[in-house]
């Protein structure tokens, strides 16, 4: 769930030659373009992917390589069982985009890594999460490998979890945002920033009063940085209620978006930003009827130019020329003229697309439990993209996807998923970017698993008249400790070893060094 990268910049066309990961990729046939005129929609057929057998978290993508870090011990190759044919990775692993082909690339990282980038050039891939180890080196929370997998200098070091990474559109600045109080030897409160050139911390400091930061992303013309999270003011300032706009010294900027976008403190918050030309995007969380879609805003004003009121969690977000992806678990359309709910039914639309510019309005809500956007600008929802996907049970929150990427010829999802469209394939999936019908009147893949099983964390008792927000399991996070609590997926969390990776688990070291 990760910044907008200047790398792939999604839309321009990627010329950088496939990274030497010590595996040579058969040539192959790129998906055909859209005609001149129609939208480039994805396909929503899956194409076979590397495969792990953990979650993803977050991926990057230069070139024809997909980074992919989250918490696994093993990778195997599309169309294996688990189990079978598997190579051995440390929360980290890498695939060619064009074959889905497993490469070499493992870095051995000892903790759940949360946030990948890359240098525009490939050189260098930046991690960041909760690990204090790299090739057996020691690091904290943050570190740099080269495209070998061999740990480089970075001169950076984190007091608490790094949840986001994102590099200035120049290359030069490497940004980090999360719940640490400290990098290096400098206070910075949930955010800063480390100079690559001279490995130091910058002057950036926006001072974040409480929770954490989710992500970070920088503005195309990099004027300005963006945050998001849980926290409830910037500054003291409640002009920041879980996403603020800074200048470049971390000052915050006075915007009209928290006007609007209200998600913050222990039962909301923002999940993604990215940007490009066009503005800043952002997704949401929540659990007490706020913002749960997507959302594209001005950097100056605040102002909000695009929004898809849809509701279920939403994670990522991916802007393309034509069509804006996201990760999710969206059960509700009905506001912006695209599906109907289908929480009661079971079923939750994991990716779906929307036209990256606004086709209307949004309509006055209707939904118990949930907040009015109508007349804001609203997209298309697309039906000619809507791929079926198996929930996991990884991290127990009966969730199938947390993040998505691309570049011009190919979509990438991630998360802890089993199957797609009725395919066995764990965690990982490519689609053609092209292919899609943008004039779909009806969903797709209506007969594909979109959740729709006993496990899909329907909670519906029957009360007809309670708050429909209490009867969302799933949006509700399963009643579990949420994402505020960093290293918590489920009750305890993995920091209390549930998921069996050490006495106390890596996640208990962050307040180590």
């Amino acid at each position: 769930m990760h910044p907008f990268r200047a790398a792939s910049s999604v839309g321009a066309v990627l010329t950088a030659l496939p990274l030497a990961l010590g595996a040579l990729v058969a040539p192959t046939v790129a998906p055909p373009a859209a005609a001149a005129g129609q939208v480039a929609l994805a396909s929503p057929q899956p194409l076979p992917t590397a495969q792990m057998d953990g979650i993803v978290l977050d991926q990057a993508v230069v070139g024809n390589t997909v980074y992919v870090v989250g918490e696994f011990k093993n990778a195997r190759p599309a169309g294996a069982a688990a189990g079978e044919n598997e190579s051995p990775r440390y929360n980290a692993m890498a695939f060619d985009i064009t074959t889905g082909a497993l490469l070499d690339w493992a870095p051995k990282v000892n903790g759940k890594i949360n946030a990948v980038e890359a240098s525009a050039d490939g050189s260098t891939i930046y991690l960041g999460g909760n690990f204090t180890s790299v090739n057996d080196e020691s690091v904290y929370r943050v570190a740099a490998v080269d495209a070998a997998g061999k740990r480089k200098p970075l001169g950076a070091s984190a007091n608490g979890t790094v949840m986001d990474l994102e590099l200035s559109p120049d290359g030069s600045t490497l940004y980090l945002g999360g719940s640490f109080t400290q990098i290096n030897s400098s206070a910075r409160q949930r955010a800063g920033a480390v100079d690559l050139k001279t490995n130091k911390v910058t002057s950036f400091a926006p001072q974040v009063d409480d929770s954490l930061v989710r992500s970070i992303t920088v503005a195309a013309d990099n004027s300005a940085v963006a945050i998001g999270g849980s926290f409830t003011s910037v500054d003291g300032s409640s002009d920041a209620y879980g996403i603020a706009v800074l200048e470049k010294d971390g000052s915050l900027r006075h915007t009209n978006i928290s006007s609007v976008i209200r998600n913050a403190g222990s039962n909301s918050g923002i999940m993604s930003l990215k940007s490009d030309s066009r503005g800043l995007y952002g997704t949401g969380y929540s659990q007490e009827g706020t913002f749960e879609g997507m959302f594209r805003a001005s950097w100056t004003t605040g102002d909000i130019d695009l929004m898809a009121d849809c509701h279920g969690d939403t994670y990522d977000v991916l802007p393309t020329n034509d069509v804006v992806y996201i990760a999710s678990h969206t059960h509700d359309c009905s506001n912006i003229g695209g599906f109907s709910d289908g929480e009661q039914s079971g079923t939750y639309h994991h990716a779906v697309g929307f036209s990256s510019t606004a086709t209307g309005t949004v309509r006055s809500n209707t939904a118990r439990g949930y907040s009015d956007y109508s007349g804001m600008p609203a997209p298309t929802q697309y039906s000619g993209f809507l791929p079926g996907f198996q929930i996991g049970e990884y991290s127990g929150l009966s969730q199938a996807v947390w993040t998505v990427e691309g570049n011009s010829q190919y979509i990438v999802y991630g998360g802890e998923f089993l199957a797609v469209s009725g395919t066995k394939q764990q965690g990982l999936v490519r689609f053609a970017a092209s292919g899609g019908d943008a004039n779909a009147a009806e969903p797709g893949n209506e007969d594909a698993n979109n959740g729709n099983n006993g496990n899909n964390g329907n909670n519906d008792d029957g009360d007809n008249g309670k708050d429909k927000k209490d009867k969302k399991k799933q949006d509700d996070w399963d009643n579990q400790d949420d994402w505020d609590n960093q290293d918590g997926w489920g009750q305890g969390g993995w920091g209390n070893n549930q998921r069996g990776w050490g006495q106390g688990g890596w996640d208990n070291q962050d307040d180590e060094w």
